[in-house]
């Protein structure tokens, strides 16, 4: 993983947040995995390929910080915290979030084993959401909530990037605009991160301005992450930007940083595609070169900080409290 990937995942230590909440996320995993793998999985699938035990986990730390951050002035809320509900909830936003990696990585390019292993367990988008036994899970998950209008959102959610996926393939073919690839963030990141704030407001019991700014907060904050990890995987300033192009290209997912240097250098649409068919080293550095020249990583750097700034901005109306200090804190990181 490249330094930025690495600064990137830094933004959820405590020090950074400033409340310890990661602990809980990995107690977490245990049940994460569990539920991924267990009866009910398609035969062959390995859940720690596509879970990454470890790993800190966005997702579930902004349903417990949204949770937390919503607590109706007065209110201390539940005596262990985060009660089942919550973390019910919060493995539900990390399996709609796992449920995407399985169906990038079958778009992935040909021949590669991560691609195979994930094209055995699913066919298409509607697969993806209709069937896949990960998005049943949060469901089941949903429906044992104590606030009835989750498992609405959720749907609204599910609706949203499988919209995403079929948008996704759609420009998998074609040269893809930055516009196109914001609608592809939106659908993805924006869709999850936007229901894990929403849900954990709701387990909180708040108002609906609360939940409606919540939302918003994560709508925001999910594209923001969405063009920070792109910008992270092009780390062409890293010790090798040939490579961090190269393995870019070939996860064949819509890049915004290369959408936005394809717009001001049309001939380097054709030498993308090329490259996500096939690794080619000189291209790849004749690439990286072209993408800094276009001004294109500023670009993306600029539009990071506007979805940053915009998340914050949604957090204005939402009362101070230490939780709600984090859910600023991580967008800041991001845009730094």
């Amino acid at each position: 993983m490249g330094h930025r990937r690495r600064r990137l995942r830094s933004l959820l230590d405590p020090d950074v947040l400033g409340v310890d909440l990661i602990d809980v996320v990995r107690h977490l995993d245990g049940a994460l995995s569990d539920l991924a793998g267990g009866s009910g999985a398609p035969p062959g699938f390995d859940a720690r390929r596509f879970l990454a035990p470890g790993v800190p986990r966005i997702r579930p730390v902004l349903v417990l910080l949204s949770a937390r951050a919503a607590q109706p002035e007065g209110e201390d809320g539940p005596a262990r915290f985060p009660d089942p509900s919550t973390e019910q909830l919060a493995v539900a936003a990390e399996l709609l979030h796992v449920a995407i990696v399985l169906h990038d990585a079958a778009l992935g390019r040909q021949g590669g084993r991560r691609r195979r292993a994930a094209r055995r367990l699913i066919t298409g988008a509607v697969g993806v959401l209709g069937g896949n036994h990960l998005t049943l899970r949060a469901l089941e998950l949903s429906r044992t909530s104590e606030a009835p209008e989750i498992v609405g959102d959720l749907l609204d959610a599910m609706r949203e990037i499988s919209e995403g996926h079929a948008l996704a393939q759609r420009l998998d073919t074609g040269n893809p605009t930055p516009d196109d690839v914001l609608g592809v963030a939106d659908g993805h990141s924006g869709a999850v991160f936007s229901f894990a704030c929403r849900a954990g407001a709701r387990i909180a019991g708040a108002e609906r301005p609360v939940i409606t700014a919540l939302g918003r907060y994560g709508r925001h904050a999910g594209i923001a992450w969405h063009i920070a990890e792109d910008l992270a995987a092009l780390d062409l300033d890293g010790d090798d930007p040939a490579g961090s192009v190269e393995d870019r290209a070939a996860d064949r997912r819509p890049s915004f940083t290369v959408s936005l240097a394809c717009a001001r250098d049309p001939e380097l649409s054709e030498a993308w595609a090329r490259l996500s068919l096939q690794p080619d080293t000189g291209l790849a550095t004749e690439i990286a070169h072209r993408i800094e020249a276009s001004g294109a990583l500023t670009t993306g750097r600029e539009t990071l900080a506007q979805e940053a700034w915009a998340a914050r901005r949604s957090l204005m109306t939402i009362r101070p409290s230490p939780h709600r200090d984090a859910l600023d804190r991580l967008v800041m990181g991001m845009a730094r």
